[in-house]
């Protein structure tokens, strides 16, 4: 009697990846729900509103910790994975919509690690960062909240 064991073969293994990663491009919820928290976290930090230092103090430091933790792993690994249904898809205002999306992800993200790392140190292109990353991201959270208004985690104002 003889035992054979099974060993998964390199196509087998790069099979299983690629099926995950297309089921995660449909898999919104968490990286939506992220991108959402983010948002309010960095409108906590906007300096029109004001809280308590100690508040705001721990408001930054899990913003930053989320940004460079979570926000690529869940956001991140999803955009990565959506990108085939952008170029992909038969709707006009989804791909519009989501070409949007990438380049305002990729302005927020970029300008959000110059100020997780550098901090806006008050010269000119410091400013400009934390602008840039303010102002995407007041852009970024709407545009995803319509380009994904049938699927949305936020059913505040969604008719089924």
């Amino acid at each position: 009697m003889s035992v054979q064991v099974a060993t998964p073969t390199g196509d087998n293994i790069w099979s299983r990846l690629q099926c995950h990663f297309k089921r995660l491009a449909f898999q919104h919820k968490k990286a939506e729900a992220i991108l959402y928290l983010m948002f309010l976290s960095g409108l906590l930090l906007w300096p029109f509103i004001t809280i308590p230092w100690q508040v705001e103090r721990t408001v930054l430091l899990m913003h930053m910790l989320a940004g460079i933790s979570i926000f690529p792993t869940f956001v991140g690994s999803f955009w990565l994975s959506h990108r085939n249904l952008i170029q992909n898809s038969n709707k006009k205002f989804l791909r519009q919509t989501g070409t949007i999306i990438e380049y305002l992800l990729i302005a927020c993200t970029l300008t959000g690690i110059y100020l997780t790392f550098w901090g806006n140190t008050g010269n000119n292109f410091s400013i400009l960062m934390q602008d840039i990353h303010f102002y995407s991201s007041w852009l970024l959270a709407p545009l995803v909240l319509r380009h994904a208004w049938r699927w949305t985690v936020i059913k505040l104002f969604r008719k089924s």
